[in-house]
């Protein structure tokens, strides 16, 4: 077994399609996974004309299910929680598997029903995506399950039987529709409307994949990826009408997900036109990670996920020791309104010093692409591209578009110009002193405070002579007024006093 200092959690989820299991530190409220691995065993191929669990499905999920036992134990996992979905819970023999494969993962398997399922997916959502509030659509193999979430809470769950795996013999496209349709009469007309609608799913995460292949999209990440609801409704119908001669031109789609691409794409679209919602979410997160932060202990749950990504990735390369909470605390002073939301100006400040080691002339370049592609849940596309674009402006200043590309394009331009100045208050506070300690005790920095002034934007030296600032920081000084469009102006207190 791998020592490790922190307790380790498995989940495996026995899906229609897959077989999967994700291992995660108990302590990352971001749940960025160990281990993650899946086989696509496909135990209910077959299922609805047999009644039966497909036979070799049964045999590669039980090798693979010994496999994760495994790993399990070389990874030193302190606890599996195993779940089993639709197929399992449908089949004839589903019992008699369950107790072949709880022999094969040395666990207990807990084969819960389609409404279960839904909350546990809606779970996921709201472990993944920050102030979620909207209708959470999980597609599996041989259901989709619909959960109502308000306020960090999951409401109503509906399971309907209308996975690509369930559609039988049904015959043609008008009686394809006509069966989804009947299917989603369950759900409440207009549920989402002025809402978010998210969907979970590798089905759905495919159509992601598929939308970033043909517009070009300049960040890859699924989770927290939005459209405005007709967009992703049209985009769904064009993927629909994809004939199967035409499979191979879905670029950015796993083999083994093309055959049913176009259903999922035509289920989606009515999907959308029956609940209506305002943008569909896409989300990385869902049953797995629902059944994970079920678990997690309240005192992890609470925190924000992506300021504690973003405190860890800080902390750890940084040149010197600082408190981010202080700076971001000390640089918004330079504002008349806050350049963005509280957790993100936090978030950027803890960032602000992550790519001290490198190389000068590349610290932002490198530190503007990380910070776009976070490991971290809670943070949208738009959300990254500020964050990079503050990073980069902290060691560089102007000029983030030659590090960000596209991805620019994903903020307004005033979104930019705050994200600039908002990078140039952190790089004037690091000039001041590099670092504060980690309990913000900084004494230099703390002797220099911002205010910002109709006009003008003045550093105000209290007991300390002015002159210690150096040519550096009244340099950086000048160029962040000169982003805010004001006069840098330097108060030493002493000689106003005198």
């Amino acid at each position: 077994m791998i020592a490790n200092q922190q307790s380790r959690s498995a989940v495996v989820d026995i899906g229609s399609n897959s077989v999967r299991m994700v291992v995660f530190d108990r302590d990352d409220r971001s749940l960025e996974p160990i281990f993650n691995e899946k086989a696509m065993s496909g135990l209910g191929r077959d299922l609805l004309a047999t009644g039966r669990l497909h036979a070799a499905g049964r045999t590669s999920a039980l090798a693979i299910l010994a496999r994760f036992r495994l790993i399990a134990e070389r990874l030193d996992v302190s606890s599996v929680r195993a779940v089993a979905t639709a197929a399992a819970r449908e089949a004839k023999d589903g019992a008699a598997f369950i107790v072949q494969a709880e022999a094969a993962l040395g666990a207990p398997i807990d084969v819960i029903s389609g409404e279960e399922e839904g909350r546990l997916s809606a779970l996921g959502v709201i472990c993944g995506i920050a102030g979620a509030d909207g209708v959470v659509g999980d597609l599996g193999g041989g259901s989709l399950e619909l959960a109502d979430i308000r306020n960090g809470e999951v409401g109503r769950c509906l399971s309907l039987p209308i996975g690509p795996l369930a559609l039988g013999e049904v015959v043609g496209r008008r009686g394809e529709s006509r069966r989804i349709q009947a299917g989603l009469e369950a759900a409440p007309a207009g549920l989402a409307k002025g809402r978010a609608l998210y969907i979970v799913g590798g089905a759905w995460r495919s159509l992601a994949k598929l939308y970033f292949e043909r517009k070009r999209h300049p960040i890859r990440i699924i989770n927290a990826f939005e459209l405005p609801g007709p967009t992703a409704r049209d985009f769904a119908r064009s993927v629909g009408r994809t004939r199967p001669s035409g499979l191979a031109k879905l670029k950015g789609v796993s083999s083994r997900r093309r055959a049913n691409t176009p259903y999922s794409a035509r289920l989606l679209a009515q999907l959308i036109d029956r609940l209506k919602p305002e943008r569909v979410v896409f989300s990385g997160y869902g049953l797995r990670e629902g059944v994970e932060y079920e678990q997690m202990d309240e005192r992890v749950r609470v925190r924000d996920p992506l300021l504690d990504h973003c405190r860890k990735l800080g902390l750890a390369g940084a040149r010197a020791p600082f408190n981010g909470d202080r700076l971001a605390e000390w640089a918004v002073e330079a504002f008349d309104m806050p350049p963005a939301s509280e957790r993100l100006i936090r978030a950027a400040a803890w960032l602000s010093d992550m790519s001290g080691a490198d190389h000068p002339d590349y610290r932002g370049q490198h530190a503007a692409a990380r910070a776009l592609h976070l490991a971290s849940a809670g943070v949208g596309h738009s959300e990254r591209v500020f964050l990079a674009a503050a990073v980069y402006a902290r060691y560089h200043g102007f000029g983030m578009e030659s590090a960000l590309g596209r991805a620019a394009a994903l903020l307004s331009a005033e979104d930019r110009r705050q994200a600039t100045a908002l990078g140039m208050a952190f790089r004037l506070a690091h000039a001041i002193e590099p670092g504060d300690g980690v309990d913000g005790s900084g004494e230099l920095r703390n002797a220099f405070r911002l205010k910002r002034e109709p006009g003008r934007l003045c550093l105000t030296a209290e007991n300390v002579d002015a002159d210690i600032l150096g040519e550096t920081a009244l340099r950086r000084l000048t160029s962040l007024a000169k982003a805010l469009n004001v006069e840098a102006v330097v108060v030493d207190s002493q000689s106003a006093a005198a």
